[in-house]
């Protein structure tokens, strides 16, 4: 009985004495060495950089074409040989604690900066490799179509980084007597049924077609159509011009001869009822044509009531 109990003292000495040594290492703090100061950061309040893409500058520089084909000939055959893509992309960039960036374009997204920038809001010309691109000819039914997409990296100066993706595009015109080639044009259009109702009458408006994204396309180059209740296309007349049975009338920037970002037409009867009172609403099938590139560059459809 006396040995257990002696055993039980000596046992709850040790355990007090190694709680004592603990506590004293968790209380005490080491002192920093001489010349030295603390550069830890509280990761839960340090913010990493916002960035942006996604502007408009950068559609309109696409629309523009700025995408350059980056070409040689084989010293053998003559051969032409695309190499790549030259194209100039927008960013911007804040860090709201004030901390020092790193920053700039990662082309092959391995997560590093392969084309850095010091800027905080401009524009980089980039080269992108061949390499980096997809051929993607016959996904779209189009030849000569590649596609890549490349990231925007800052990183701050505590570590704490964010990237952002640009989806970018480049056509091979083997065409191009300029031997730049120009970056892919995607137009999209907008129709929609125009002001008034349809009556038996040959003057009525029909629907409202604006242009919402692409490059500026002169006058000269288009030609529009419109099949109405699925009837045979009928041509109308380009703004100023005449001699068909519907009309454009412009509207937007009307002082030059090109159809841009925001500009638009209403298609207008001239002198033949397209689209009578009854039986309404008359479903109207707008086909805009690059004469010059022979290619239909969008089909829209809006019902005219």
């Amino acid at each position: 009985m006396q040995l257990t109990r002696t055993l039980n003292v000596i046992t709850m000495a040790c355990l007090l004495f190694l709680t004592g040594c603990f506590g004293l290492m968790d209380d005490t703090i080491t002192p920093e060495a001489d010349g030295q100061t603390s550069t830890s950061v509280d990761n839960s309040t340090n913010n990493a950089p916002f960035i942006d893409t996604i502007s408009l500058l950068n559609d309109v520089m696409y629309a523009g074409e700025s995408a350059q084909r980056d070409i040689s000939n084989d010293p053998t055959t003559g051969d032409e040989i695309l190499n790549g893509f030259n194209l100039s992309l927008h960013h911007a960039a804040i860090d709201i604690d004030g901390d020092a960036m790193t920053m700039g374009w990662d082309i092959n997204l391995d997560g590093s900066v392969d084309v850095p920038t010091t800027v905080a809001s401009g524009i980089t010309n980039l080269s992108i490799g061949i390499e980096h691109w997809t051929d993607v000819s016959s996904l779209i039914d189009e030849e000569g179509y590649y596609h890549a997409i490349v990231a925007f990296i800052a990183i701050d100066e505590h570590g704490a980084g964010n990237a952002e993706f640009v989806e970018v595009w480049g056509w091979d015109n083997d065409d191009d007597n300029s031997g730049g080639g120009g970056g892919l044009t995607l137009y999209v259009f907008d129709a929609e049924d125009a002001s008034g109702s349809p009556t038996d009458g040959t003057s009525d408006n029909l629907v409202r077609v604006t242009m919402t994204q692409g490059s500026a396309i002169n006058w000269a180059a288009i030609s529009i159509t419109i099949s109405v209740n699925n009837e045979a296309p009928v041509t109308c007349n380009n703004p100023g011009m005449t001699g068909q049975t519907c009309d454009l009338v412009a509207f937007g920037d009307t002082t030059d001869n090109e159809w841009t970002v925001g500009d638009g037409v209403t298609i207008v009867e001239n002198g033949a009822s397209h689209c009578d009172a009854a039986p309404a609403p008359c479903s109207i099938t707008v086909t805009i044509t690059d004469t010059q590139e022979g290619k239909v560059i969008d089909q829209s459809n809006a019902n005219a009531s």
